[in-house]
């Protein structure tokens, strides 16, 4: 991490099935970071948007971030919906 403006850490937990559902958050694994690193891992609870890319863009002198869980997605589980017609493998 020596000479980053920052770390941006992202994952996915369980099958959450696009939506978001607090048993697969990765909010308890910014905390087990945090302790390991012996760094401040902030945790953003999301993995898009506005909020998360300001955030992230602040960020500097090698801070950590982890975003909160990909799959709470519903493209990143593979079933994107086109109008009513469901698509498997969207995002494969």
């Amino acid at each position: 991490m020596e000479g980053a403006k920052s770390v941006i850490l992202m994952s996915h937990l369980g099958r959450p099935d696009g939506s978001p559902n607090a048993k697969y958050s990765l909010k308890p694994v910014a905390t087990k970071l945090s302790e390991l690193l012996k760094k401040d891992v902030q945790f953003l609870d999301d993995c898009v948007g506005e909020d998360v890319k300001k955030a992230v863009e602040g960020g500097k002198d090698g801070q950590v971030f982890l975003l909160e869980n990909l799959r709470f997605h519903v493209e990143e589980e593979g079933k994107g919906k086109k109008g009513d017609e469901k698509i498997k493998g969207e995002c494969d």
